[in-house]
């Protein structure tokens, strides 16, 4: 079994909508980091205030194949409604992950190869 780790970079107030994507697509679990980015673009400012605002990543642990169908579902959200960046990244070593989360990517796969 060949797991991927999905990241996703969101701006704060979209990091919701993304979670509810990401769960209805397969992924479960996650862990969010808050951070702050700089662009390319200058930062706004506000009587000398910089505004550079809030970001949200979103690591998620995944099988391979629901790790690139979560992928797919948020294509369209970040690539249309918010600004935002996805990928997907190999694992080749893991330790601590659930039981039960192994069993239930076992599970998935077996359904996945009865259609």
């Amino acid at each position: 079994m060949k797991f991927a780790a999905l990241i996703v970079i969101i701006s704060a107030e979209h990091e919701d909508k993304i979670k509810k994507i990401a769960k209805e697509a397969g992924a479960n679990g996650v862990m969010v980091v808050q951070a702050k980015g700089s662009g390319y673009e200058e930062k706004k400012s506000f009587f000398s205030l910089t505004f550079e605002g809030n970001h949200s990543l979103l690591f998620y642990i995944l099988e391979e194949n629901i790790a690139k169908g979560v992928l797919k579902a948020l294509k369209k959200e970040l690539e249309n409604e918010t600004n935002g960046v996805a990928f997907t990244a190999p694992v080749s070593h893991i330790v601590g992950l659930n039981p039960n989360l192994i069993n239930k990517f076992e599970e998935t796969i077996k359904k996945e190869e009865v259609l």
